[in-house]
């Protein structure tokens, strides 16, 4: 069982690493990102993977921006993963929605070749009941029919892992609800090699 604690540097191991931290931003922070969001028009692009697909926009909000890429976000995820990392700033920082057009997200993992990167998702639409659907399911392997763990996507709730290829998970559909979530993608730092002894001639 999960529980949902302030404590950033908490990683669950259930079915793999991932960090979830509840009440992530300060109310007026989120109250500001909110009203800059709702303020501004978005146009989603759409791109399909198999049956699923990803709507996304470049976010817009600068409050929001200040806060996702802030020395505290970095700590939270330096601290939890035990890693340096840097904003993927290739990737920007996206809105993504899902609604009742939105198919479900079949089972996937987010590994690329030659990249080491962690994702992190802040979920930031009120109203969330288990009827909504939406959720984040995690799996231990793409065979597997039933989750080992779903998690809700609760307003102000951060989630963050590792895109290891065994890190299985999809988003189930969304019914009668607006799913907003801003996803970042972060850059693992190599780490940083002793420096050789001198040598003795």
């Amino acid at each position: 069982m999960h529980t949902f604690v302030d404590h950033p540097t908490n990683l669950s191991l259930d079915p793999w690493p991932h960090l979830i931290v509840d009440n992530f931003l300060p109310e007026d922070a989120l109250a500001q990102s909110l009203s800059e969001i709702q303020a501004d028009s978005y146009s989603y692009d759409i791109e399909y993977r198999g049956t699923g697909r990803i709507e996304f926009s470049v976010l817009k909000s600068p409050a929001l921006w200040r806060q996702i890429y802030s020395k505290r976000t970095v700590s939270v995820l330096s601290s939890a993963f035990g890693v340096k990392l840097v904003l993927d700033k290739h990737n920007l920082v996206q809105l993504r929605r899902m609604n009742e057009e939105t198919p479900e997200f079949p089972t996937h993992n987010d590994f690329a070749d030659n990249e080491d990167t962690i994702a992190s998702f802040l979920y930031l639409s009120d109203g969330w009941s288990p009827s909504c659907g939406g959720r984040f399911h995690m799996f231990c392997s793409k065979e597997q029919a039933i989750p080992s763990f779903s998690l809700s996507p609760i307003r102000n709730r951060f989630l963050a892992f590792r895109t290891k290829p065994t890190h299985w998970h999809s988003v189930e559909r969304v019914y009668g609800w607006e799913r907003l979530s801003v996803l970042s993608l972060w850059n693992v730092c190599a780490p940083e090699r002793e420096p050789l002894p001198d040598s003795k001639v």
